[in-house]
């Protein structure tokens, strides 16, 4: 019974942190992991943008997930990272975090990936929060 409850209170808390986020304007187009020293990691994620205007700040949040379901973890994407409109924007997290490791060990193919846009502000000056 307390396995079941804890298992409803995660399915729950994702839910809502999901409902605030934008998961349109930044698509996951490839990504990378290699191994560094002192079982450390580095991923390299490349970001295409399907925002109406170039993008001068970001709040967003690259999510990877098992093909299980299982959350492996989340990298930041970088707050001052300029965009252009239909652009690649390439993100290297060097090192990223110790549990960023599974990448090394999953196939690419179960992997699952997406991107959280939280807010923005385009080259024009417009916000939009999400």
């Amino acid at each position: 019974m307390l396995r079941f409850s804890l298992v409803s209170m995660i399915v729950a808390l994702a839910g809502e942190a999901s409902a605030g986020c934008n998961q349109e304007l930044l698509h996951v187009e490839g990504w990378s992991a290699k191994s560094m020293a002192e079982r450390r990691v580095e991923v390299s994620m490349d970001l295409r943008s399907t925002a109406p205007k170039p993008i001068r700040i970001i709040e967003a949040l690259v999510y990877f997930r098992d093909a299980l379901d299982e959350d492996i973890g989340s990298l930041p994407v970088e707050r001052d990272a300029h965009i252009p409109v239909g652009g690649i924007y390439t993100r290297l997290m060097r090192p990223a975090p110790a549990h960023f490791d599974r990448l090394l060990k999953l196939r690419k193919q179960d992997v699952e990936t997406h991107v959280c846009v939280l807010a923005v502000l385009y080259e024009d000056g417009t916000k939009e929060t999400f």
